[in-house]
């Protein structure tokens, strides 16, 4: 029984090293479609991911990482950075986004491959009809996502809507999870919103 045991827990081991093997090979892979799938006119959105206690080359590599990883059949996500400060930075989506992906966004820049950062990550944009893990009484709504310090899961975000609804979006389900019998943070207004940044100097990935 001893040795089933060993045996069953070497190979849990033996994957999830291969998908960590996997992941950093993608996020290393920098092959995209063709160019004429790459989508041309901006789409208005509020998306936009604010990042500080980073670095201009760490934050740089990390959407590069992250393009590598969710661009390669379809232009997915087209992030553009702006310099706030010398360790203040914004992310915002000019193409837009879907939910999900910008959900990956949000963690991929809390905890990106092969960076060792301690960056604070916040995030807002407009849930609606259709986005995942999305219940229909916060479609329409203004929504800050994060990841919670104390959250030892990691394969999510957090959730709070202006109303100050909070839930935790499991990125392994399929489907909204019940609210949270409190938020995990309370509601903040963001700080900038992507309009305001329009005629400011900017970096385009893809």
């Amino acid at each position: 029984m001893k040795t089933l045991l060993i045996i069953a827990v070497v190979i849990v081991i033996g994957l999830i090293l291969k998908a960590c093997v996997s992941g950093d090979q993608l996020a290393k892979d920098p092959s995209r479609p063709s160019e004429d799938k790459k989508p041309t006119v901006e789409k208005e959105n509020d998306k936009i991911i604010l990042v500080d206690n980073a670095n201009h080359e760490d934050i740089k590599n990390a959407l590069i990482a992250f393009c590598n990883m969710y661009n390669k059949d379809d232009f997915a996500a087209l992030p553009r950075l702006w310099q706030l400060s010398s360790t203040s930075f914004a992310v915002t989506f000019p193409y837009d986004a879907d939910f999900a992906t910008y959900c990956f966004a949000v963690n991929y820049l809390k905890y990106p491959s092969d960076i060792k950062w301690h960056a604070q990550v916040r995030a807002w944009a407009t849930t609606k009809a259709g986005d995942d893990w999305i219940p229909k009484e916060s479609i329409n709504e203004k929504v800050m996502l994060f990841l919670a310090e104390d959250d030892k899961e990691y394969d999510n975000v957090f959730v709070t809507t202006k109303d100050n609804v909070g839930y935790k979006l499991d990125f392994s389900k399929n489907k909204a999870k019940p609210p949270l019998s409190s938020p995990k943070e309370t509601y903040e207004e963001p700080l900038l919103e992507p309009n305001s940044l329009k005629d400011q100097k900017h970096e385009d990935f893809k």
